[in-house]
């Protein structure tokens, strides 16, 4: 069962001039508001921009959606129990039950703690809905294939040791656990708790893509180029479909880009197909990390071997995205996207959304994609006066380099000639240096009044 909460509408960057593509989303019939998955096709991841672009709107304002990567998950929740009715019988077989308080509470895994130093023992889990005895019929089984043990070493102070049991998921609210005996003697009850343990296997995305298949001799190798029409798509398989026949194996390796000359290396790989007597088994594709390139290349080695016959088409895997959010009845609902400058909204449904049941979510779907009629394209980037004007700018600098050097010619000149015109001492027309300080003598005084004598 989901949990609802009201949630408000969001008030984030959207602008609608500022988004390129929409598309109506198809919801399933709904007599209440819950929360719905859609998920996201190819176009709506193109554009390079990760999802960040993705707004959701209904009745032009903006609904709150979670993003979420369907990949391969491991589910490991705590469920809350207490002990009763311990109880260990003439055989030596450990018996106890666990309350979950509730019904409805799923769980799927049982670990059992014990005090005992070594032992091997068989395990049976059953389940009830109401509480009864352990010697009446209404426990249903879940598994009697459980297996404990512990094996301690005094010496070298080390334990091996496993108490889970798993067994299929059940919501009962009563557990009850044999655990059979053993010639060690009756294990010592220590303590058991019960989990919801689960692996959820990831949901991809395949997709069949033209390829381009090219003979490189002078390489020994054979070029494959896939183009998905479009960055931004997350990837992370290709496969090959080889027409040769015979045994091979032979070293691939895998290149990506977005203009389809210039490469970044992603990883290597093998591609091979043995039927022998000892084995038989084939290998067409080479996993790596997820990935967003548009143009993918498979450079194939074959040394001196054959060239392989390559089929021109490839199938690439990606893991699905979808984007949950909480639909209306009779509300409609669009999907925005093609903003590159957009960045990831951040609502409070991402602060609650793990304390949803999303395991059973019904789906919507995504219509045709439209041009948005409000969508204006942005201007494009102011280009400086010095990038527009190359010409000018760079006789201008060789109008001023001409300019500098004709003025420090000018001057070198000027200073050149000055000191050509002037004699050296001595010589006719030499002026005489000017008297020393030493050899100056005061003038003859004249007009001086005689002395006076007494």
């Amino acid at each position: 069962m989901c949990l609802f909460i009201p949630a408000a509408f969001a008030h984030a960057d959207f602008a609608k001039e500022s988004w390129a593509k929409v598309r109506d989303i198809a919801l399933p019939a709904m007599s209440s508001a819950e929360y719905v998955r859609v998920p996201l096709d190819a176009a709506a991841a193109s554009g390079g921009n990760a999802f960040r672009d993705i707004r959701i709107l209904s009745g032009g304002r903006e609904v709150p959606y979670q993003l979420v990567t369907e990949d391969a998950a491991v589910i490991a929740a705590y469920a809350p129990s207490r002990t009763l009715d311990v109880v260990t019988d003439p055989a030596g077989r450990l018996m106890f039950i666990l309350d979950l308080g509730a019904e409805g509470t799923l769980h799927s895994r049982l670990h059992i703690e014990t005090a005992s130093k070594n032992y091997r023992r068989q395990v049976s889990v059953y389940a009830a809905s109401s509480l009864v005895s352990h010697e009446s019929s209404s426990w249903n089984l879940l598994t009697d294939r459980g297996y404990i043990y512990k094996f301690t070493d005094e010496r070298a102070r080390a334990v091996a040791a496993g108490g889970d049991i798993d067994y299929p998921e059940s919501s009962t609210r009563y557990i009850r656990v044999v655990v059979e005996g053993g010639p060690e003697g009756a294990l010592t009850f220590g303590s058991a708790g019960v989990y919801r343990y689960a692996v959820a296997s990831a949901k991809e995305v395949t997709k069949t893509i033209a390829a381009e298949v090219n003979s490189l001799p002078e390489e020994q190798a054979t070029e494959v180029i896939a183009d998905l029409g479009a960055g931004g798509i997350p990837t992370r398989g290709i496969m090959l479909s080889v027409r040769s026949t015979g045994n091979f194996s032979r070293s691939a390796t895998l290149y990506g880009g977005n203009d389809g000359k210039t490469w970044v290396y992603i990883g290597n790989g093998y591609l091979s197909r043995i039927e022998t007597t000892k084995f038989a088994g084939s290998n067409l594709s080479i996993a790596y990390g997820e990935s967003s390139y548009r143009y993918y290349r498979v450079l194939i080695s074959n040394f001196d071997d054959a060239p392989l016959l390559v089929e021109p088409s490839v199938r690439v895997t990606g893991v699905l995205r979808t984007t949950v959010f909480e639909a209306k009845p009779g509300a409609p609902y669009a999907l925005y996207y093609g903003n590159k400058e957009a960045y990831a909204p951040r609502y409070d449904l991402s602060r609650f959304f793990n304390y949803l049941d999303t395991t059973a979510l019904r789906e919507g779907t995504l219509g045709a994609e439209r041009e948005n009629g409000d969508y204006v394209p942005p201007k494009p980037p102011v280009v400086p006066f010095t990038e527009r004007n190359k010409v000018l700018l760079n006789v201008t600098l060789a109008l001023l380099v001409v300019i500098i050097a004709g003025l420090v010619f000018f001057y070198i000149w000027r200073h050149t000639r000055g000191t050509s015109l002037v004699p050296p001492p001595g010589m006719p027309g030499a002026s005489e240096p000017p008297p020393s300080v030493s050899n100056l003598t005061p003038p003859a005084e004249t007009n001086r009044p005689p002395e006076q004598t007494s």
